[in-house]
């Protein structure tokens, strides 16, 4: 498992788990490789997508859109997202933004960074994370396919001590760092100033 570099070696190393033969590529006629494709598919992203982990972030300059015009409402700045993105983290600077589908659009222009969680290729894994993903795909299929509940369960008790092995790993590359954003917080304060700003009529 370690030496596992794509998704298809993790895919075939959750078969094998299952009893099944390894593959190096998806047959379309093997119904078994392509709903574990699927179940990986979507497993994947979601799971990078969650905040636990620091070596699915990067950080990017963005450039500004030159074709797509963001002039409505208070936008006036269009920015590309790039073509890895899962999930946005934040701005640097944090400004107004809004998301548009493969764009960010601003209330500002200028030089603006993105820390977003990008989809990580295999080769940037680490061992327990491919563990983790390896196990839970293998849970994911034994359920579905009405596999022993035992074995599922046993697949399942698997996946979450890797996951703690690969978040306690990940958590080694960076310090805590204090609350970045604060939404909640900030909406009650637009809130109040709105409501105590003054009219233009004065009253």
């Amino acid at each position: 498992m370690a030496g596992a570099t794509t998704d298809i070696e993790i895919q075939s190393a959750a078969a094998i788990l299952l009893g099944k033969k390894p593959f190096a590529t998806i047959d379309a006629a093997d119904e078994f490789a392509v709903s574990l494709q699927t179940f990986y598919d979507q497993m994947v992203p979601a799971i990078l997508s969650s905040p636990e982990w620091n070596f699915s972030t990067k950080y990017v300059q963005l450039s500004e859109s030159a074709t797509e015009d963001p002039d409505f409402a208070e936008w006036e700045t269009a920015y590309a997202l790039p073509g890895d993105f899962l999930a946005f983290k934040r701005l640097y600077p944090e400004v107004p933004h809004q998301r548009f589908n493969d764009y960010i659009y601003t209330s500002t222009s200028g030089e603006l960074k993105l820390e977003y969680v990008y989809s990580t290729p295999v080769t940037k894994w680490t061992d327990p994370f491919k563990q983790y993903i390896t196990y839970a795909l293998a849970a994911a299929l034994s359920a579905s396919n009405a596999e022993s509940g035992q074995l599922a369960r046993y697949f399942e008790e698997k996946a979450n001590y890797w996951k703690i092995q690969a978040m306690w790993l990940d958590a080694q590359g960076s310090t805590s760092r204090g609350i970045q954003r604060r939404p909640w917080v900030d909406a009650r304060r637009i809130g109040a100033y709105r409501r105590a700003a003054p009219t233009t009529n004065g009253y």
